[in-house]
């Protein structure tokens, strides 16, 4: 699990500007899948979920999940939003 969260988090601090916050850490692992969470604030949603970053998340989630993948297991990352009040 150690070696696919390296992988995914340093795509993260290669990928994402600097100026948006957010939190991933590893979550758990079964014996099918490891599973982390990216936390980040609401502000920052249509950076990972719009069409023009053609969704981050999702992308780097089918790249990690293709069968030329050198990861055993099926990597889940769930994405919770921090809601921000003014």
């Amino acid at each position: 699990m150690q070696e696919a969260f390296k992988a995914i988090d340093w795509l993260f601090k290669d990928i994402v500007p600097k100026d948006i916050k957010y939190v991933f850490k590893e979550k758990y692992e079964t014996d099918q899948s490891y599973e982390f969470i990216l936390v980040i604030e609401e502000k920052d949603l249509l950076f990972f979920k719009n069409k023009k970053s053609e969704n981050l998340i999702k992308s780097i989630i089918d790249i990690a999940n293709s069968s030329n993948s050198n990861f055993s297991k099926k990597i889940v990352i769930d994405l919770e939003v921090l809601e921000t009040y003014a």
